[in-house]
């Protein structure tokens, strides 16, 4: 049943809560009693050295207080009514269909409750992002060439006002329902930097999180001029050059010991030869020293000892910047993003990662629904843009929502996102719907838009309503965060 939320969870944080003890002044020992500010003291400082895990990462957020809703949209196919949230500090405490707020009583016998706040509507996880080109001001400023740019090192300070046109660009986004972004690094050309997943603050400036992801762009894709279509070549010589060249400190280290052998045996054909040297320098320089009949100048010089050669240091392979951020990627440490749209570039990508192992996700993917079994062996997820069918409509059978259909029946993750388009964050859940009204199951495209998303890019925090989780949250009136006809809110965390 809907109450059922969650039952087990809401029990057990009741149970739990009710087991803990209330700190009363009788139950304190008398000395305690006597110097409350010396345990206030105490406690201060022990909250300093082991501060909440749901405090690890400082957004701003400060507030505590408890939320009842209608209901919430916990995660995909679960759902509560009505809802009691619990937020500390910009994140999740504890989510249930009954009021668990207690009273406490301090050690000075004051007593206290979280505040209630009462909305009318259905609580529901913010939507994540995947794949957007909002920019810090300060990343067209960056010398660094495009290849090697990485967007983390521009984003501004967490000062007030910093960056305002970037502080726009999230408040509409936060507006639209969305608590989490991917900010890409794109640019023209094949080899597009490094972006970044990122969360917001208090101030409404993105925060980085993770390792970052290498972005990559193939086909008609990789450069505006059609004059260049077929980069994947580019792109695969690449990764082999880069691997390859991890294979070459092989041969070095193998030249490098052969070095040592052959220094070894130099120095002692040099020891050899000085001593030959010196005794034929004494023997030439004896009185009464006569060349023997018919001995030439040149004949002489020839029984001369030969001074060895010294054996040649073996070249070091060289470092750079591009390569190494695609070493990072071999090693686990970036994610790899690729934007290919034909069927013959994708099957390529595909080929590249079976390859190399590296954790890719396809982006764009035009023609990915054709190739969905191939990407489900090769564990590729995809990101969609929800707005590839809104300024023209294609044949049917290739509009969006049959594309969508057939890869999340074949079995591959799929992450709906704004795809870069300008002021598509608005829209994003209105054209979620449109899936939904075009016969798409309701659950898949709600997690499409937040848990998947959320897995991707790494942000554990995001796609949920579960304890440790973010607090940007949507509120939504109607049945369904889809009805375009319904209010829609957004809660920020406080």
């Amino acid at each position: 049943m809907k109450d059922s939320v969650d039952n087990r969870l809401s029990k057990e944080n009741l149970n739990r809560r009710m087991a803990e003890p209330v700190l009363s002044p009788s139950a304190l020992p008398e000395k305690l009693i006597v110097n409350p500010r010396a345990m206030l003291a105490v406690i201060g400082g022990l909250f300093l050295l082991f501060p909440s895990p749901l405090q690890a990462q400082d957004s701003g957020y400060t507030r505590t207080y408890v939320i009842q809703a209608d209901g919430a949209w916990v995660a995909p196919g679960v759902r509560i009514e009505p809802a009691f949230v619990k937020v500390s500090a910009g994140k999740i405490v504890w989510v249930s269909a009954t009021d668990l707020r207690q009273e406490r009583t301090n050690m000075l016998g004051n007593t206290s409750i979280d505040p209630l706040i009462k909305v009318n509507g259905f609580l529901a996880p913010g939507m994540v992002d995947a794949w957007t080109t909002m920019v810090p001001a300060g990343y067209a400023q960056d010398p660094h060439a495009a290849a090697t740019q990485q967007l983390q090192d521009s984003l501004p300070m967490q000062v007030a006002n910093e960056d305002e046109l970037l502080v726009a660009q999230v408040l509409a986004a936060r507006q639209a329902g969305i608590a989490a972004v991917f900010l890409s690094a794109a640019r023209d050309g094949w080899r597009r930097g490094v972006g970044t997943a990122a969360d917001f603050s208090s101030l409404d400036l993105p925060q980085a999180q993770g390792e970052g992801a290498l972005e990559f762009a193939v086909g008609a894709q990789g450069d505006r001029g059609l004059e260049r279509t077929f980069m994947i070549e580019e792109l695969e010589a690449a990764f082999t050059e880069a691997a390859d060249w991890r294979g070459s400190w092989d041969d070095f280290d193998e030249s490098l010991e052969k070095y040592g052998k052959d220094l070894e045996k130099y120095e002692e054909s040099l020891t050899k030869y000085i001593a030959e040297k010196k005794k034929f320098d004494e023997e030439a320089k004896k009185p009464g020293a006569q060349a023997q009949e018919g001995e030439t100048k040149e004949t002489k010089e020839s029984k001369e000892p030969t001074a060895p050669k010294r054996p040649k240091y073996p070249i070091e392979p060289q470092v750079t910047a591009a390569r190494d951020l695609l070493l990072g990627a071999l090693d686990g440490k970036y994610q790899v993003r690729i934007h290919a749209d034909t069927v013959a570039d994708i099957q390529r990508v595909i080929a590249l990662k079976k390859k190399h192992g590296f954790h890719l996700l396809l982006v764009g993917g035009g023609s990915a629904d054709l190739l969905a079994d191939e990407l489900r062996l090769a564990e590729i997820p995809v990101i969609l843009s929800l707005g590839d069918d809104l300024h023209a409509a294609p044949p049917v059978e290739r509009s969006l929502a049959k594309r969508y259909t057939a890869l999340v029946d074949g079995g591959v993750e799929v992450a709906l996102a704004s795809g870069g388009a300008e002021g598509l964050h608005m829209l994003m859940l209105t054209r979620a719907g449109e899936l939904i009204a075009a016969g798409c199951d309701k659950n898949k495209v709600w997690d499409s838009l937040t848990s998947i998303p959320a897995r991707l890019l790494g942000l554990n925090d995001y796609g949920s309503l579960h304890r440790g989780k973010s607090a940007t949250m949507i509120l939504f009136e109607g049945t369904s965060p889809f009805d375009a006809s319904a209010l829609m809110k957004t809660h920020k965390p406080k």
